[in-house]
Formats: C-alpha cells, sequence, structure tokens
C-alpha cells in the first residue's frame, strides 16, 4: 500500500508539474474520510481526462466525427464542458443524433434552457420523448410535466399521467410525486386517496423530497391517515435535508408550536 501511495503521489506530482507549466488549475473535493492516495488518484484523473479532451478538440476541429462523437459522449456525463457551449452543443447534438442514450437526455436539457443554442422547448420535447422510449424514466417524468403544462407541446393530462405512470413503473422517484398529486386531486384520474398516499409512500421511500413532503402534511393533518406528528416531523426532515422550502417551514412551524 505504501509503494502504491508513493507511486501514486509521484505521478500526481509529474502531472501538476505538467499542469503548472501549461497554467492550468486543478480542483478536487474531498472530505475527512478521503485518502491521499484517492485524492491522489482523483487528481490524477481531472488532469489525464482534460488532456485527453484537448486532444479529442484538435481533432473535432478538423472535422472528425468520431472525436466529435465521443466528447459529446462526454458532455453528457459530465467530462467535459468547453467555456464555448456552443461547441458543447454540436458535439453533444452529433453524439444524440448517433444514437448515445445519455446523450439523447442531455440534448433534450440543452434545448429546454438553451445551453450552446436558442432555447427550443419543441426540440426538448422531442428529445426527451426520444430518452424516455429508449428507456430513461426521468426522460418519461420530465416529457409527463412538459405535457401536463403544455411546453413545447399541447396540453393533454391522460397523456402527462401515461408518462408518469410508465415513469414510476420503472422506478423513478419522482413520478410518484407528480402521479400521486393527480390521484389525491382527482386530476385526469378518479380520486383516490389511499392511491395517492401509497405513491407518495413509495416516492418517499424513494428519496423524493416532494413526497416527503405531502407525505408528511397528510400526517400533521391527519389528512386520509392516521394523524402522527412523529411521522410527519420524520417526513419533514427528510425532505429538508435536500433543501425543500415548504419542508423547511413546515418543521420551523413545529418547533415554534412546541415552544409555546
Amino acid at each position: 500500500m505504501k509503494a502504491n501511495l508513493i507511486q501514486t503521489a509521484l505521478c500526481a506530482a509529474a502531472l501538476l508539474s505538467l499542469a503548472a507549466a501549461e497554467q492550468k488549475t486543478y480542483t478536487v473535493v474531498i472530505d475527512q474520510d478521503t485518502t491521499p492516495e484517492q485524492a491522489a488518484n482523483a487528481l490524477m484523473r481531472n488532469i489525464l481526462m482534460d488532456m485527453s479532451n484537448e486532444a479529442l478538440e484538435k481533432r473535432a476541429h478538423t472535422g472528425e466525427e468520431e472525436a466529435i462523437q465521443e466528447l459529446g459522449k462526454r458532455v453528457s456525463t459530465g467530462d467535459y464542458m468547453p467555456d464555448d457551449q456552443e461547441m458543447a452543443c454540436r458535439c453533444l447534438r452529433t453524439a444524440a443524433t448517433a444514437g448515445d442514450p445519455a446523450a439523447i437526455f442531455e440534448m433534450g436539457r440543452f434545448a429546454l434552457y438553451g445551453f450552446g443554442m436558442e432555447k427550443n422547448l419543441q426540440e426538448a420535447a422531442e428529445w426527451f420523448r426520444k430518452a424516455a422510449e429508449a428507456g430513461n424514466s426521468e426522460g418519461w417524468r420530465i416529457l409527463g410535466t412538459m405535457i401536463y403544462n403544455g411546453v413545447g407541446t399541447p396540453p393533454d393530462t391522460q397523456e402527462a399521467i401515461n408518462c408518469w405512470q410508465k415513469a414510476v413503473s420503472a422506478g423513478n422517484a419522482a413520478a410518484h410525486n407528480d402521479l400521486g398529486q393527480c390521484y389525491f386531486l382527482g386530476d385526469g384520474v378518479p380520486k383516490d386517496w389511499g392511491k395517492a398516499i401509497d405513491l407518495w409512500s413509495k416516492g418517499a421511500e424513494l428519496g423524493d423530497a416532494g413526497s416527503q413532503f405531502n407525505l408528511g402534511v397528510c400526517y400533521m393533518n391527519g389528512e386520509h391517515v392516521t394523524k402522527d406528528t412523529t411521522k410527519a416531523r420524520h417526513c419533514f426532515e427528510q425532505a429538508a435535508e435536500q433543501g425543500h422550502v415548504g419542508a423547511i417551514r413546515a418543521l420551523h412551524h413545529m418547533e415554534q408550536r412546541e415552544a409555546q
């Protein structure tokens, strides 16, 4: 182990010298459990990936299709994001058009938010549909939300519900919250509070903050479940840890009432 660590450190030092010569800065995020060897390995990976990206960029600028596709795949995984967002978008589009699943989904995000291109909601919906049909559950969820709100596509509650149901069947956590609200309100489906609670419970188990919050509200108010402030607090705490504003406020109100 000691020999491996020394070898790793020496390699990292050599690469850092090269990086310094090229006036580049590299940052590695570590915590108290990160070992020196893990930190050195992470630093080496970042430097080597950057060097690899630069080599691919040079090939891409000559119009080499293989290099462009590879850069596009790396955009979709977060391993490549140049300052030139238009270039990133061009590479990503090439990889998505070639059928790379991750690139297809990421292209939907680029079109939705206008990264490296003009915002195009219709195109975003098309990419998310392609991602969904390729097996991406988040593609089904986002597409359902766009269809429900009429963003980039005509509004259609039934079609949105179909998308969310497919996402739920694929284990998408957030889609449990979306579909649960439909059943709770009777929006596009017969009102079924039991079904809504079941969906939120499962979504909460999967870690969805929205489901955790809605379930907490039900337990807090005794709404279609037995009132249980302990369970409500637990749900709110889980959601608050993820930054859910409603859950943070709910915990604050609970503390105020308990202090009185």
